[in-house]
């Protein structure tokens, strides 16, 4: 049986629409939310949308998704609100107006996960009371330029100057052809390339194509806003609020975006966490290893609820 999850929207506190979606009864004793990362949306989580429920029961979990704002089906992200700090915000009134007051399992991958440090250094006392357990997927807590698209260390300094500007340069020019008018994706030129930097071995196409079409659908501005948003975070310190709770950290070892060490970094300040690295894996391992996933989650929504 297929799970239908049912759209609605809540508006954040600077009056942006974002798109959420919800699957499994109301009133099941644990919510599961899954929160995307940066060019992805609601979609990227459709493996674990689907299975949660079944694993655990309808009435056993709540799974709740929400496209960032600037993303997937949300409305686009005002000028100067491309912060990480900003989406936490966002993912506080996600918690208040759609969660409600029941212990929650936060699954942050990329973007998704350096929120939930962004709240925890802004709303530590959310943490234990309603953030039950976490799980951190292909995520980091700082030193993003470091080693980032395969690049040997000794480039870093130079890629934390030059990205941001290439990034935003490369949002005027899409801007730009976005105003001409659509003109077909050069699929065949792009696909290996993106395959390459953001997939691992043996990846299902129809996960690609996903990517792929969130990708391309996703607004000019929030490439270069986001990616230098990004390159900002620096969160050591948060993880210290996390170390309070069941904690997985999830990395696959073929991760060119953010490398195995961000998930070992992870794991050093957060020694009571598991740390799980998957062969093969590159970053979108929710898309990669969804069964691996899925029942790691489900795991965290046991011991929530046990």
């Amino acid at each position: 049986m297929t799970i239908q999850a049912e759209r609605s929207g809540v508006t954040t506190t600077d009056g942006v629409r974002l798109n959420v979606e919800t699957a499994g009864s109301p009133d099941a004793p644990v919510t599961v939310l899954l929160v995307h990362g940066w060019t992805c949306s609601t979609r990227s989580w459709h493996n674990q949308v689907e299975d949660l429920p079944r694993i655990l029961g309808n009435n056993g979990v709540r799974v709740v998704t929400y496209d960032h704002r600037g993303h997937g089906r949300s409305e686009a992200a005002p000028a100067g609100s491309m912060r990480i700090e900003q989406l936490a915000d966002d993912l506080e009134t996600v918690l208040d107006r759609v969660v409600g007051d029941g212990p929650v399992v936060y699954a942050g991958h990329s973007m998704g996960g350096m929120t939930l440090m962004a709240l925890a250094d802004q709303r530590p006392d959310l943490f234990g009371s309603r953030i039950a357990a976490a799980a951190l997927v292909s995520t980091s807590s700082g030193h993003i330029a470091e080693g980032a698209f395969g690049l040997p260390r000794r480039f870093d300094s130079a890629a934390a100057v030059v990205a941001p500007r290439a990034m935003n340069l490369l949002s005027t020019r899409l801007e730009r052809r976005a105003l001409r008018g659509p003109r077909p994706l050069s699929v065949r030129v792009r696909r290996p390339a993106l395959r390459q930097l953001v997939f691992g071995k043996k990846t299902d196409p129809a996960e690609v194509d996903l990517f792929l079409a969130d990708l391309a659908s996703l607004p000019a501005p929030s490439y270069g806003g986001f990616f230098e948003a990004i390159l900002q975070h620096e969160r050591d310190q948060a993880l210290k609020v996390l170390d309070r709770l069941p904690v997985e950290i999830m990395h696959g070892t073929r991760d060119r975006l953010l490398p195995p060490r961000h998930a070992n970094r992870m794991a050093a300040e957060l020694p009571t966490a598991r740390l799980w690295m998957y062969p093969g894996a590159g970053h979108m391992l929710m898309q990669e290893r969804p069964r691996d996933v899925t029942h790691r989650l489900a795991s965290l929504a046991r011991k929530v609820t046990a």
